[in-house]
């Protein structure tokens, strides 16, 4: 096998995050619409309010990837308020996102994307890193979900990227 290159990383990573995401909405599923907007105390309040903020970042740095620019940021933005609409987005998005690192166009990688940071510091950063913050990014937020789970007697699962079933390679 040869070595992973970006793209490789990609095409797997997106293929892992459908995977985890998955196994999440099946998940929360099974606990009812009163469970997943219980206030937890999470960062989000709730369950479903977390799956709103994943999705709303994952738009966000989609759109930074696609054109290196994002809307401005509101924390507030519900991107689904019925968990029936929120989880075909959550489809939806995923197959965005397996389209965009599948793409025979490759030329944004060699980009570079300013941010200003929430210290007020603007960073030059190359629009890979993006990438793999989307993947970060879900995987902390899935995190924080799946720990309320398992405090429901809920078993969530493998989450190795080496185990994700047809990895891309």
């Amino acid at each position: 096998m040869a070595k992973m290159n970006f793209n490789d990383y990609g095409r797997a990573m997106a293929k892992y995050n459908s995977w985890q995401n998955g196994i999440l909405y099946d998940l929360c599923d099974q606990i009812g619409d009163e469970e997943r907007r219980r206030d937890r105390g999470m960062f989000f309040g709730s369950i479903h309010a977390t799956l709103n903020h994943l999705l709303y970042i994952d738009h966000r740095i989609l759109g930074i990837l696609k054109t290196g620019q994002a809307e401005p940021f509101d924390a507030r933005t519900v991107m689904a308020d019925d968990f029936e609409t929120l989880g075909k987005m959550r489809i939806e998005t995923d197959t965005a996102i397996a389209e965009f690192v599948d793409s025979s166009d490759h030329g944004w990688q060699d980009d570079i994307r300013e941010l200003m940071g929430l210290d007020g510091v603007t960073r030059k950063l190359p629009r890979q890193l993006f990438l793999m913050q989307l993947f970060n990014h879900q995987t902390h937020h899935r995190s924080q979900i799946t720990s309320e789970l398992y405090k429901m007697g809920l078993d969530y699962g493998i989450t190795d990227v080496p185990l994700t079933p047809d990895l891309p390679l």
